[in-house]
């Protein structure tokens, strides 16, 4: 490998807030089926309303668990990320939408799948074709077709991944 970036120490404490997240929506899920919970009129809730809640609780729980474990694999890991002539590898890339957080993991980015790179405002962004990235099919839909190096990258930390890249493409 040419280049190893490290994680950053925000990444620890997302994950340890998305692991609370998650230990909340699964202890509501439980605590929700378990208990007698009152309306505003006093009246006990109904099963139908708690199928509605349970359900939905679980689609964003699911979500949020499916993440955590990208999250954690990223951790074994110990880096975001690595460069070679093959492409950037063993990355993930997170999408938020309302209440979901899909962190989708990606195998490997090949660089023929990068169509250009920008760098403006201290933000690295690299646009590719996502129909050509390595990861499971199903998340596939999930990922984005550009991927921002900012949080925890110093702009000189930025610029030599800049120049990685740069140096794999040509």
């Amino acid at each position: 490998m040419n280049y190893k970036a490290k994680l950053n120490t925000k990444f620890y404490f997302v994950s340890l807030f998305l692991l609370s997240l998650v230990v909340f929506i699964w202890w509501g899920i439980y605590f929700l089926n378990t208990n007698v919970i009152l309306m505003e009129d006093n009246t006990p809730m109904t099963a139908d309303i708690k199928l509605f809640f349970t359900v939905a609780l679980s689609v964003v729980g699911l979500s949020w668990t499916l993440s955590l474990i990208t999250v954690i694999r990223q951790i074994i890991l110990g880096y975001a990320f690595s460069i070679d002539e093959n492409g950037i590898h063993n990355t993930a890339t997170a999408l938020n939408i309302f209440a979901f957080i899909f962190v989708i993991p990606i195998k490997n980015i090949p660089l023929n799948a990068i169509n250009k790179i920008i760098s403006e405002n201290n933000v690295l962004t690299i646009y590719f074709d996502k129909d050509q990235i390595n990861c499971f099919p199903l998340f596939r839909f999930f990922a984005r077709k550009r991927f921002t190096f900012f949080y925890g990258f110093t702009t000189d930390n930025q610029k030599i991944i800049e120049a990685e890249i740069k140096k794999f493409i040509k």
